[in-house]
C-alpha cells in the first residue's frame, strides 16, 4: 500500500513539473563519453561559436532575473553525426532565459564529431551560456 501511494504522489509531482530539454531523451541512457581523445569542434572553432552566439542567441523579454551574473548551464549530447541530438538544462535562472538557451541549442550546426581510437563517438558536453545587458 505504501509503495502505491509513493508510486501515485511521484506520478503526480513528475506531472507538474516542467523539465525544459528537447531532443532524444533515451540518448541520456545509452553509453556517452565525457571525455574522448578528440573533443568535437565547432564550425569555425571557439571563435566561430562566439559569432553564433551573438547572432542567434536572444535575450528574453521580460527575464527578471535579478542575478548579475546571468549565466545558464545546459548539457548537450553530439551524436556520431555531429548534431546535436538532445538538450537539457542543468542550471538555469528562469523560464524565460532557460528557453532562450534551448532555442539556440536547436539551431546550432553540425559540430565535428568526437573521436575515441579514430571512430566518431556520441559525448555529453556542459556548455555555460553568458547573458550580458
Amino acid at each position: 500500500m505504501r509503495q502505491v501511494l509513493f508510486f501515485l504522489l511521484l506520478t503526480s509531482l513528475c506531472s507538474t513539473t516542467h523539465c525544459q530539454m528537447w531532443g532524444d531523451s533515451s540518448l541520456k541512457h545509452k553509453p556517452l563519453f565525457y571525455s574522448v581523445e578528440k573533443a568535437p569542434k565547432f564550425p569555425g572553432g571557439l571563435s566561430g561559436y562566439y559569432k553564433f552566439l551573438s547572432e542567434n542567441l536572444k535575450m528574453p523579454e521580460n527575464g527578471f532575473s535579478q542575478n548579475s551574473h546571468k549565466q545558464v548551464v545546459v548539457r548537450i549530447i553530439i551524436d556520431t553525426s555531429g548534431k546535436v541530438a538532445f538538450s537539457e538544462i542543468e542550471k538555469g535562472l528562469n523560464e524565460n532565459y532557460n528557453n532562450a538557451v534551448l532555442d539556440v541549442t536547436k539551431v546550432m550546426p553540425i559540430w565535428a564529431p568526437a573521436r575515441q581510437n579514430n571512430y566518431p563517438v556520441p559525448v555529453s558536453l556542459s556548455l555555460p551560456i553568458l547573458f550580458v545587458d
